[in-house]
């Protein structure tokens, strides 16, 4: 059902980027980048085809909350992967989505992933519709 999935991959650390590209396919999803940083990861976020993303917070010092803001409007469904212990930076219309800790466990990035595309998660994110019309419940 989720199979083939595409879900951006946001993250500055190249190596970090690699295996979780590599994680998303084992997964039997398809990853979409790496974007390294913002302004990418924004062109990906308004222009690539995507069911999900996987956002790193600090992007070579600058917060991927744009990021955030773009994929809301599009109605997809992402998470935070982060290794920041005080997430009081994060604005709180973001709060609600799933964040998983670096390094991160392959189970629980596995079934983050799973309830993000299958719409289990709640939350006060992505209330806007997307495109094809259907509105997605969680974050």
């Amino acid at each position: 059902m989720l199979t083939g999935s595409k879900i951006l991959v946001v993250e500055d650390n190249y190596l970090l980027a690699q295996v979780i590209c590599d994680f998303v396919a084992e997964c039997g999803f398809e990853p979409i980048g790496p974007a390294s940083g913002l302004d990418t990861g924004l062109v990906y976020a308004r222009e690539a085809s995507l069911e999900g993303a996987i956002l790193d917070i600090n992007l070579d010092g600058r917060f991927c909350f744009p990021i955030c803001h773009v994929l809301v409007q599009r109605g997809i469904p992402f998470c935070f992967l982060t290794g920041y212990s005080h997430l009081s930076m994060i604005p709180q219309q973001f709060r609600g989505a799933p964040l998983v800790s670096k390094p991160f466990e392959p189970d629980e990035m596995r079934n983050v992933i799973e309830a993000m595309l299958s719409g289990q998660l709640t939350g006060p994110l992505l209330r806007a519709k997307p495109a094809g019309g259907r509105a997605r419940a969680g974050s």
